[in-house]
């Protein structure tokens, strides 16, 4: 079975920890992103908290300092540096039926990451 996710970096370095199954991983180094960066919001986010907005303006800084570098001359390899783990990356993913059982009954597990839950 074969799906694609779209999560955050973070949450992406957990799921390929699954040797069994192969990934496709959208690259920030080839990839260039020339238009609005998307981000994933944590699932402590609380539209309206203090802190939920101190981490929406840091989102906002590190997209428009990622464009200033990109504007100045660097590559998308090199400005990448500034992304944070919260910046939404696109997997396919692809495992036999064993091993999606075997990675559904660790992610959905209450000890799990609560943002891999979701």
């Amino acid at each position: 079975m074969t799906v694609e996710l779209i999560t955050s970096r973070d949450v992406m370095a957990e799921i390929t920890r699954h040797r069994l199954a192969s990934f496709a991983i959208e690259s920030q180094r080839y990839v260039c992103m020339k238009g609005e960066i998307s981000f994933i919001q944590p699932e402590c986010y609380i539209p309206g908290d203090t802190t939920s907005a101190i981490w929406r303006m840091t989102m906002a800084e590190a997209e428009r300092v990622y464009h200033k570098l990109l504007e100045n001359g660097w590559l998308s390899q090199d400005a990448r540096k500034v992304l944070p783990n919260s910046t939404a990356t696109r997997i396919v993913m692809k495992a036999n039926l064993r091993e999606w059982r075997h990675i559904f009954g660790l992610r959905t597990s209450p000890a799990a990451y609560p943002e891999i839950r979701v």
